[in-house]
């Protein structure tokens, strides 16, 4: 299981589910990134800010909040999944008012959201490898003939809904609500004084499955990439979760043209934000991509350049 808040921070990390998957991926290097557009939330944010939140909303990325409704309930599979409560500790882990079994898995207001992600993970030492990085990949080819009830010949998006590549990122606000600096040198062991940590994925969407606020997939026949970052409203093993909105996401298509189809942020997100556009980038099966991560002081950034169509976005 991907134990999001609950490892050592990690430089970075690519999943898929099931593991096979994985094999129809190629990761070649990593190095420099080159992203400019300022992200959906800075990762350095120095002040907070009140935003008052639609009734409708992403607060809560699974879709179990106490308090609001989810913008796209069916998002809930591209959530970031935090391990759960520690096994053996004492403390009680009570939600919303309700005391649950000490499992080692996470509850949402009661339902269980957590799943098993087979992953592949390079973990370097080098001096901002937290912060920068460059990753290459080709893109899955689809089968050419349709999908059997049989599973004889079986579509990507069946497989997996989201291959994704990860960045745990310096969010004060986020498990276990302590400072931190950045993301390059912010300790993330599962320790009751751990930075504060919110977690980045860059997910690619496969086709075949529309429209996307109700699945997993942009359009029949191309792929396509969003930059999310989820919060976790909770102190040290889970202690005092915020029911109304334990885990607020941020949700942005990588564009052309680096404009979000829709407000990207948990309290205002709305049903344009996961509709895309005619600039929202589309990534042929069998396309070579580079992505690039790059949280500097000036804000968190991610970019896909297509090598083979020449397109790029930004988010």
């Amino acid at each position: 299981m991907q134990n999001r808040w609950s490892l050592n921070r990690r430089s970075w990390a690519l999943a898929a589910a099931p593991l096979l998957a994985i094999a129809s991926m190629a990761v070649f290097a990593a190095g420099p990134a080159t992203a400019h557009m300022t992200a959906t939330r800075s990762a350095h944010s120095t002040a907070a800010k009140s935003v008052v939140p639609n009734k409708v909303n992403m607060l809560d990325c699974n879709g179990w909040s106490k308090k609001y409704k989810s913008v796209a309930p069916t998002f809930r599979v591209h959530c970031t999944d935090p391990r759960g409560k520690i096994k053996g500790s004492t403390t009680p882990w009570t939600v919303g008012g309700k005391t649950y079994k000490n499992n080692g898995r996470f509850m949402d207001n009661g339902h269980y959201v957590g799943h098993d992600e087979p992953s592949v993970k390079f973990i370097s030492s080098a001096a901002g490898s937290g912060n920068t990085m460059t990753y290459y990949m080709q893109v899955p080819h689809e089968p050419a003939k349709p999908a059997t009830n049989t599973g004889s010949v079986v579509d990507y998006a069946e497989l997996s809904p989201a291959p994704w590549f990860g960045l745990p990122l310096c969010d004060p606000n986020s498990y276990p609500i302590n400072s931190c600096t950045d993301s390059d040198s912010n300790v993330g062991s599962n320790v009751p004084t751990a930075a504060g940590s919110a977690f980045m994925e860059l997910q690619l969407y496969p086709p075949g499955f529309t429209p996307f606020a109700d699945d997993v997939s942009c359009a029949q026949k191309t792929w396509c990439a969003a930059m999310t970052i989820d919060s976790l409203e909770s102190h040290f093993n889970f202690v005092d979760i915020n029911p109304n909105c334990p885990e607020p996401v941020n949700f942005a298509f990588i564009q052309r043209n680096g404009v979000p189809t829709g407000p990207p942020s948990p309290q205002l997100t709305n049903f344009h934000t996961f509709t895309p556009n005619a600039q929202t980038l589309q990534i042929h099966s069998g396309d070579v991509l580079r992505l690039a991560i790059s949280d500097p002081a000036a804000g968190f950034t991610t970019r896909i350049d297509d090598i083979t169509t020449g397109q790029s976005g930004t988010r």
